[in-house]
């Protein structure tokens, strides 16, 4: 029988980036950049491109003089920096004196055009690219439009609003989830807002699954490790009536897999067609990390500190689409042998987990954009 390949989605970290402190944020690099070693200004400060991103270079306010991205340097009001000794730079090539005011360099990103004006995303990026640096943050915010810096000031209002009502990163951050959804979504570092049609939460389920073997190679033709009962027992949609189980299936098979890195429990309804059985569309996918699964307890959900996360998936007119993602606790009580897998390896587990569209994820809102490759919300059920 044909198994249900996993899908591999990336974790969504856009909010990641942000920690309780005193305000200022850490990770991303700056603006994105082309020509390694080239000059730019932001206000004041000198920037320079390093491996693709624009990384603060010298201030220029802190000696009192001008940035110029066309030499690099920062140099004296009203003339080249070098001007007195006539050799580097404050001479041209006919020998003038050098006392010329310095040419405007050439900034692409200048705001003064507003087709060149950063986004709010990318002045938060800039921002944090420039650490403790407030000359280098007010450049960033400087290069936005009218629009964008609302954007930005909403967001940091909020974000303010939650630190000063937190007093660790996790509840900052649950703050940050619950209370500034919109704020992050319009500034473009999270979900779009929620498509309310879809049920806020939209379904939950049981976990139980054991099993003595996990397939580990895809060419394995062995039924051992079908485990002939869902793993995860439950419904889904907005009534709740739409079961993982569904009642005409000739069967609902889970079993378990480590491949590519990941280890997976999978559950799929099989329907018989004269003697064959065939597998439907409906899948629901628990999957974890291969180097970091652990006997132990933990968290189904969409974080890098979450433990796995889980997937209902189908498909609608040709296309795979996703129902839901799962939020909740997970045990893993026996893990064995999951490199070598087959028949001396075993996986158990239990959990309880909530179910949402992922057109409507709390302090997320749509995420359906958010994996590395979009993905398709199934039709309301």
């Amino acid at each position: 029988m044909k198994k249900f390949w996993m899908i591999s989605m990336l974790l969504i970290a856009a909010l990641f980036v942000i920690s309780c402190g005193d305000g200022e944020e850490e990770g991303g690099e700056g603006g994105a950049c082309t020509t390694q070693g080239a000059f730019r200004c932001s206000g004041d400060m000198l920037q320079k491109c390093d491996q693709e991103a624009w990384k603060p270079f010298e201030n220029c306010a802190d000696s009192g003089k001008t940035c110029n991205a066309e030499t690099g340097k920062c140099e004296a009001k009203g003339g080249n920096d070098n001007a007195d000794s006539g050799n580097e730079g404050g001479n041209d090539d006919n020998g003038d004196s050098g006392n010329n005011e310095p040419t405007t360099p050439t900034d692409p990103t200048n705001p003064t055009d507003p087709a060149n004006a950063l986004t709010c995303s990318e002045i938060y990026q800039c921002m944090v690219d420039c650490g403790q640096d407030g000359t280098c943050q007010q450049g960033c915010f400087d290069k936005g439009d009218a629009t964008s810096q609302a954007q930005l000031n909403a967001l940091l209002q909020c974000l303010n609003t939650c630190n000063e009502s937190s007093s660790t990163d996790e509840e900052f951050q649950n703050c940050a989830n619950a209370q500034c959804a919109t704020e992050i979504s319009n500034c473009g570092l999270g979900g779009d807002p929620a498509d309310t049609s879809y049920n806020s939460p939209y379904g939950s389920a049981t976990l139980n699954f054991s099993t003595q073997y996990i397939y580990v190679n895809q060419n394995d033709q062995s039924q051992d490790g079908f485990v002939m009962s869902p793993f995860a027992n439950g419904s889904i949609g907005n009534t709740g009536s739409f079961s993982l189980a569904p009642a005409d299936a000739y069967a609902t098979i889970s079993y378990a897999m480590a491949m590519q890195g990941m280890v997976a429990v999978v559950q799929m309804p099989y329907y018989a067609q004269g003697q064959q059985a065939v597998p439907g569309t409906l899948a629901v996918q628990l999957v974890f990390d291969a180097n970091t699964i652990a006997v132990g307890s933990g968290t189904i959900g969409l974080t890098q500190d979450d433990l796995g996360q889980m997937y209902v998936l189908d498909e609608e007119n040709g296309q795979e689409c996703m129902h839901a993602i799962a939020m909740g606790d997970v045990s893993i009580n026996a893990l064995e042998n999951i490199t070598t897998g087959g028949a001396g390896s075993a996986l158990a587990l239990t959990g309880n987990v909530t179910f949402y569209s992922p057109k409507n994820v709390p302090g997320y809102g749509d995420i359906t954009n958010a994996f590395s490759t979009p993905v398709v919300a199934c039709s309301v059920r």
